[in-house]
């Protein structure tokens, strides 16, 4: 038997659709209510109107990202195990390669005329103290004068910025030298032998008193050189001994010296042996270098090694003759790679 439909469930249908059109009307009314109350408090920061604010909520945050990156402080590393450092910019020098500047060294150069001799200045600020660096010519650790190159010859293979002769270890048996963490001269003589660890400070030790030091235990030592004296300790003029090279004579004159505030270094040369200057003796140079407020000051080879170079370009005159083919040269590079 068949059971007759409702007559009530058309009008069921009806009424129930009506219901689900005034819910939904109703949620519209209200959403419209509080899209006008979050329009009316737009100044509160804690509230936002739909998708609109939030896209702009999300624009905001990526630009404080941006700024918040921009504004930290770059670390520029040279690896040490490249024997090129970053090309420096050729635009950076000024007209006679006396000044260089980039986001990642500044260096000043200047000259003064003292004691009847000019005496040449380099100032140099770095960024990381990967950028003060010790360069062999050709490469290559030997005693034989074939591996022997001029001191701009080496600066231009290795992009030096600026630099200065260093020991020339291949001439004397006696001292220590480190190269990249490498102990390649371990012969204690009695001499001063500067330590420049990985954050680029100097430390000076006698040769024999350096594996009791503790210095190698203490510091990261990247380089290590002899020939000395220290002439500044800790400010202080210090008094030359009679041992040291050629003390009391008039002489040209090389050193590098740290200041006090961090990556912040000077070379400073003495000409002499030439018409123009007669040198100074060491105790002299010592003098003069205390002076100039550095903290350390440290001889390198002087005499007819005595060079100073920026941009590839000799700055001084050498002694008697010409540029004198050596083993090592100190220098700062630039962190800015532009290759």
């Amino acid at each position: 038997m068949k059971r007759k439909k409702s007559g009530c469930s058309r009008p069921l249908n009806v009424v129930l659709i009506i219901l689900v059109l005034a819910l939904i009307g109703t949620a519209l009314v209200k959403l419209d209510v509080v899209s006008v109350g979050w329009r009316a408090n737009a100044d509160k920061p804690v509230e936002y109107r739909l998708f609109s604010d939030i896209d702009k909520l999300c624009d905001d945050a990526v630009a404080l990202s941006a700024e918040e990156i921009r504004s930290r402080e770059p670390i520029h590393v040279v690896e040490l195990d490249e024997y090129v450092a970053p090309k420096p910019d050729p635009e950076k020098y000024d007209a006679a390669f006396e000044n260089y500047s980039d986001d990642t060294i500044e260096v000043h150069y200047s000259k003064e005329r003292k004691y009847d001799s000019w005496f040449h200045y380099l100032d140099v600020r770095i960024k990381h103290p990967s950028q003060l660096r010790m360069a062999l010519a050709n490469n290559t650790y030997s005693k034989e004068k074939k591996y022997r190159k001029r001191p701009t010859e080496i600066s231009a293979d290795v992009n030096a910025v600026c630099a200065v002769n260093g020991c020339f270890y291949g001439v004397r048996w006696g001292g220590i030298f480190i190269h990249r963490r490498e102990l390649l001269k371990n012969n204690p003589a009695g001499l001063d032998v500067l330590l420049i660890d990985s954050e680029g400070n100097f430390h000076v030790v006698e040769d024999r008193k350096l594996k009791s030091s503790g210095l190698l235990e203490t510091y990261d030592i990247i380089n290590g050189i002899t020939f000395g004296p220290e002439l500044v300790h800790e400010g202080q003029e210090l008094t030359v001994r009679t041992r040291s090279w050629q003390p009391s004579t008039n002489e040209p004159r090389t050193a590098i010296c740290q200041y006090y505030d961090d990556l912040h270094y000077l070379a400073v040369l003495a000409e002499g042996r030439n018409r123009q200057s007669v040198g100074v003796t060491m105790q002299t140079f010592a003098h003069e270098l205390a002076a100039m407020n550095v903290k350390t000051a440290y001889n390198l080879d002087g005499g007819q090694s005595g060079t100073m170079v920026i941009g590839n370009r000799l700055k001084n005159r050498v002694g008697w003759g010409a540029e004198k083919p050596q083993s090592d040269i100190l220098y700062f590079a630039t962190g800015m790679d532009s290759r």
